[in-house]
């Protein structure tokens, strides 16, 4: 199975293509810069571009089964980047004839019974005050994939940290609460793991431990 992973040059990224490549995918890796600090396994397939380029996206889609997005803001990107990115994405897909989609969010984009945390809600009213851009993205990609009609899952987290830490077995749940801090290793075993997973098709699982 081929998939690709658009933001793989973020650290999410990167630890979503390494563990992919482990786990026997064939992977195409979108990344935005030419980083020379950032090194793949030999026999991952890189495409650069831009998401918001619709040419660019549907090139690298070709001849692959399945996307993972982690894509994230950087210093001066469209405050509606992963809006914008994962509308090309859809199309893109509908056109090549591809069904599953991955996208990574945060915990901001809420749910009909979702139960956070005290330590959630405080965190999110921050985010909406200090970058409420990056928070109505985050909410309007979501609205992008639920009218998508393809077979999507939107796994989302609170914060994510560094921790290198044993990242094999995990909670997912339905409407959290999430846990404070989930390792980027341990997002790459979700949405890999869940690429040929059908529990959650249509559904925004939450990583709560």
């Amino acid at each position: 199975m081929k998939i690709c992973v658009f933001g793989a040059d973020g650290r999410t990224g990167v630890e979503v293509v390494n563990y992919a490549v482990e786990q026997s995918f064939d992977v195409v890796a979108f990344v935005y810069t030419n980083n020379s600090n950032i090194y793949f396994p030999k026999n991952v397939s890189i495409k650069q571009g831009n998401v918001m380029n619709y040419g660019n996206v549907e090139e690298a889609l070709k001849a692959t089964d399945a996307v993972i997005s982690v894509l994230g803001h950087i210093k001066n990107s469209d405050p509606l980047m992963q809006t914008k990115g994962i509308t090309n994405i859809v199309q893109a897909m509908k056109n090549l004839g591809i069904q599953r989609v991955l996208s990574l969010t945060g915990t901001g984009a809420r749910t009909e019974g979702d139960t956070p945390s005290l330590i959630d809600m405080f965190l999110n009213f921050v985010v909406t005050r200090v970058d409420p851009d990056r928070m109505h993205d985050g909410v309007e990609h979501v609205k992008v994939l639920q009218n998508s009609r393809l077979d999507f899952t939107v796994v989302r987290v609170l914060t994510l940290s560094k921790s290198d830490k044993e990242c094999k077995n995990y909670k997912l749940t339905d409407g959290g609460p999430a846990e404070l801090h989930t390792s980027r290793k341990k997002v790459a075993h979700v949405l890999v793991d869940l690429i040929n997973n059908k529990t959650y098709i249509g559904k925004l699982p939450i990583i709560s431990g």
